[in-house]
């Protein structure tokens, strides 16, 4: 889980405590120094957008160990289902233990591989209700590129760590940070703009979250 703060702390407390097993996957993973999944903060985040859009179709590219998952799987109508893509041996390894301990294990399909290769088997399946993309950020256009096809209108486009590490307002790629990745996440989010094609907001959360519907 990434850094808290006092009022972090108290938005959690309030508004997303975890479980005892979401609380194994933080601890399995931060004791791994694994600290790529979002927070219980945005994992209600992603539940109330369920909710509220009534997704009942989801596929999320980049499980890790499935804390994200669960999040949304919980949220999810009668009948719902979420495909997530994980292609770390390690991390299927480790979702797929939690996955087994969950209430909600029959809602979710995990399919192993790279989302490149996988995606294309889906689409037989589209169109979907919602897409939740957090993975390689070299890969985000590709996903949106699959997004602009298989999504609904209507359907949610969500996206995390849009504001890559706080750089996106910069006006050039700072040291640290790939500029095929800089400026790919740059097209990205200009991408997700235009007015014509979605309605965007991007949250202000600790890595940036776009939430976008797509309304062509």
């Amino acid at each position: 889980m990434r850094h808290t703060t006092p009022a972090i702390d108290y938005i959690r407390k309030l508004y997303a405590a975890q479980d005892a097993l979401l609380a194994r996957i933080d601890v399995s993973l931060t004791l791994q120094n694994i600290n790529m999944h979002i927070g219980p903060e945005e994992g209600k985040l992603l539940q109330m957008l369920i909710t509220l859009h009534q997704a009942k179709r989801i596929v999320e590219i980049g499980t890790l160990a499935g804390y994200s998952t669960l999040w949304m799987a919980r949220a999810l109508p009668a009948g719902g289902h979420i495909y997530t893509i994980n292609k770390d041996p390690r991390h299927i390894a480790m979702a797929r233990e939690f996955f087994a301990e969950s209430e909600v294990r029959d809602s979710i399909t995990m399919l192993e591989g790279d989302a490149h290769d996988v995606l294309p088997t889906l689409a037989s399946q589209a169109p979907f209700d919602m897409v939740f993309i957090d993975a390689d950020k070299n890969s985000y256009n590709d996903y949106l590129d699959w997004a602009e096809v298989n999504i609904r209108q209507g359907g949610l486009i969500v996206a995390d760590n849009t504001l890559l590490h706080g750089t996106m307002e910069l006006s050039e790629p700072p040291p640290g940070i790939a500029p095929a990745t800089w400026h790919g996440m740059r097209r990205f989010n200009e991408r997700l703009a235009d007015p014509k094609h979605y309605f965007t907001a991007m949250l202000p959360t600790q890595e940036g979250m776009t939430v976008a519907i797509k309304l062509v």
